[in-house]
């Protein structure tokens, strides 16, 4: 993990190496915990790159997804989250373990846990990789806790296009937009092939 400081703004850079660490430590943490669970429903888009993964290693067969969608760009947000993908299947009796990569401000996390809850889960668990410092709801099962801007592996080109933008609009040049993705971790490879071309 890469800690870095642009524009006053901290960033966290994990690696694909990075989050397979992480989610070995959070699947010990749940099999220690001595819970069993039927289902892993993940939250698209964060939790579905790893959730097959955690699948394989509580030994579980049955993997489900919600969307949940609540950000509408950097830092900002609906009033409400709105569920925009429902589940395809009955989750009657079962015991669920919501899974996503991170608890920010919790809003989604509650609102995937109460739809779990009123489609008829016999238990609800909430599972994350990370949770932010201000989190509201703070998952049964997570690794670290950090203040700075997170940035997964499979959000590269999204993250980016959105800072590039960012850095534009502050009059970055772009020399100066290029190093500060160096300085934040990314590859030349990977700036080369989604830095958006002026």
């Amino acid at each position: 993990m890469k800690k870095t400081t642009v524009h006053e703004q901290s960033y966290l850079l994990l690696t694909w190496s990075d989050v397979g660490n992480v989610l070995m430590q959070l699947a010990e943490q749940i099999i220690q915990s001595g819970e069993q669970y039927d289902r892993i429903i993940a939250l698209a888009k964060g939790g579905l790159t790893w959730s097959r993964t955690l699948c394989d290693y509580l030994g579980l067969s049955n993997l489900s997804s919600i969307q949940i969608s609540f950000y509408t760009d950097i830092g900002k947000t609906a009033r409400t989250p709105v569920i925009t993908q429902s589940l395809p299947i009955t989750i009657q009796n079962e015991r669920v373990l919501i899974f996503d990569d991170l608890a920010d401000s919790g809003e989604t996390l509650k609102i995937a846990k109460k739809y779990a809850k009123m489609h008829g889960a016999k238990s609800v668990k909430v599972a994350t990789l990370a949770s932010k410092t201000w989190t509201k709801f703070l998952p049964d099962y997570f690794i670290f806790t950090s203040g700075e801007w997170i940035i997964f592996p499979g959000e590269t080109r999204e993250t980016i296009v959105l800072l590039s933008k960012m850095w534009r609009e502050r009059g970055d040049s772009e020399a100066q937009i290029k190093k500060q993705f160096i300085e934040i971790g990314f590859s030349l490879d990977e700036i080369h092939l989604f830095l958006p071309v002026q």
